[in-house]
């Protein structure tokens, strides 16, 4: 076993998720608010009711979405996944969205082992660390080489959460991180599609399947993480990453209390937030006329810029991965939210015209904090008649973990993302954002699930 497998597993099985920030627990607070929400939002989407038809069977040991509905904790896990990835408005952290995958196999799991809101806090954040310092100690851009990162480092991700939830011993502990490497997978190329979730929601459900196996009795290559042929070297597009070093950050620097949480306002990959941001600043000051417009600029990254490769996105799943539409919407609508995100809004004769005349000015990937991403994105506008319209230059969008939404902003998203489907009354979702903000306090899933007592 490697000093890296070492070091994580001293992590998990010691005390240092107990003496977690406050600043950190906080943010993990924030990310199971935000899953929650987006996942109550996308309840009803495709993919949710496809998986649903699809997986059944078993002891119904977990709440589906916290609803009355009952499923194995792997099925809730992966439908819960799905569901909060299902309209990517979930959050995001180190290119990866982890508290879709995280939060709901931690309230699967902690139904059944009836954890504390405390020791739910914990599990996140055992997760959350130790899936940072794994993909972070990738060199290589992982979607320039077609691997879709939440996907591939979900299950261990999920697995550590839940082995640290259930206070696993060194061992059974070590196995499950094997298994759950066994278990990663995803491609860029499934974007745009109910597969997309869908890799989110596999990564929740192997870590589930990983932990459970794992206290059976399988067991894993000590070397699955770290070793010559082990996950890290696998996966690695050229081979530049660290899996020798320990992890001694772990306890020590804590990632989520210095990057926390990047929570989305628009429903469109992480990758374009920026530049919807500019795309509303130019509305609200200047209100351009959609047919006056000639040309539209964008500039962005290399890197962002090819996660977004639908330029002319025939649905709302496409449209998700467009920069083209994620700056045309707010242009012609003066927003971007549920209302804008569905097929027949991206089919409009005005937005399809005003995309085919959206370019692209790629950059540099030179942010100076993060290793993809330019310094800043911006829109520029060119009216007929020779008029140019230029938005300020966008370094954090609001939200970013680097200009985090108030209390009162997270609010407001929660409420819109559980009543816009309207099976959540506005008062239950108000009582459920309130009980969510005390998570610490709580003693356990059910003091949650008894205000959505309801089928999902």
């Amino acid at each position: 076993m490697g000093a890296l497998t070492e070091s994580v597993l001293d992590f998990l099985c010691g005390d240092a998720p107990v003496r977690a920030p406050d600043k950190a627990r906080r943010i993990a607070v924030t990310g199971f608010i935000d899953c929650i929400g987006v996942a109550l939002a996308g309840a009803d989407q495709p993919v949710v009711r496809n998986l649903l038809k699809s997986d059944g069977g078993g002891e119904p040991e977990s709440r589906l979405l916290l609803s009355g509905e009952r499923l194995p904790a792997s099925a809730a896990a992966l439908i819960g996944s799905a569901a909060a990835h299902a309209l990517d408005l979930d959050d995001y952290a180190f290119a990866n969205h982890t508290s879709a995958v995280l939060v709901p196999p931690i309230l699967a799991e902690a139904e059944v082992v009836r954890a504390s809101g405390a020791r739910m806090i914990e599990a996140y954040l055992a997760g959350y660390e130790v899936w940072s310092v794994l993909a972070r100690r990738e060199q290589t851009y992982m979607q320039g080489a077609g691997w879709h990162p939440t996907g591939v480092y979900g299950p261990v991700g999920a697995a550590a959460a839940l082995s640290r939830l259930r206070g696993m011993p060194r061992r059974e502990t070590g196995n499950a991180l094997g298994l759950a490497a066994a278990a990663g997978g995803g491609v860029m190329d499934n974007f745009g599609t109910q597969a997309k979730p869908y890799q989110a929601a596999r990564a929740a459900e192997a870590g589930v399947a990983a932990v459970r196996r794992a206290l059976a009795g399988l067991d894993a290559g000590p070397h699955a993480l770290d070793g010559p042929g082990g996950f890290l070297q696998t996966i690695s597009p050229n081979g530049h990453v660290d899996r020798a070093s320990a992890a001694t950050e772990l306890g020590k620097d804590w990632y989520m209390a210095e990057h926390g949480l990047n929570i989305k306002r628009y429903p469109v990959v992480g990758a374009a937030q920026r530049c919807v941001d500019a795309a509303l600043q130019l509305h609200a000051d200047h209100g351009p006329e959609a047919a006056a417009i000639e040309r539209v600029t964008a500039r962005v990254s290399e890197a962002h810029s090819s996660v977004m490769q639908f330029r002319l996105p025939a649905d709302a799943m496409q449209a998700k991965f467009s920069l083209e539409f994620a700056v045309v919407a707010p242009l012609i609508f003066g927003r971007l939210g549920f209302a804008e995100m569905r097929d027949e809004c991206v089919r409009r004769d005005d937005v399809q015209s005003l995309m085919r005349k959206v370019e692209r000015e790629e950059g540099a990937d030179d942010d100076p904090v993060y290793p993809v991403g330019a310094r800043h994105d911006s829109v520029r506008v060119a009216l007929a008649g020779g008029t140019a319209l230029e938005s300020e230059p966008v370094h954090r969008y609001r939200g970013h973990g680097q200009n985090p939404l108030s209390h009162d902003e997270l609010r407001a998203k929660f409420m819109d993302c559980a009543t816009v489907t309207g099976a959540v009354p506005e008062d239950v979702a108000a009582d459920l954002f309130e009980r969510l903000s005390r998570l610490e306090e709580l003693d356990g899933v059910g003091e949650l699930t008894e205000l959505l007592n309801i089928s999902v």
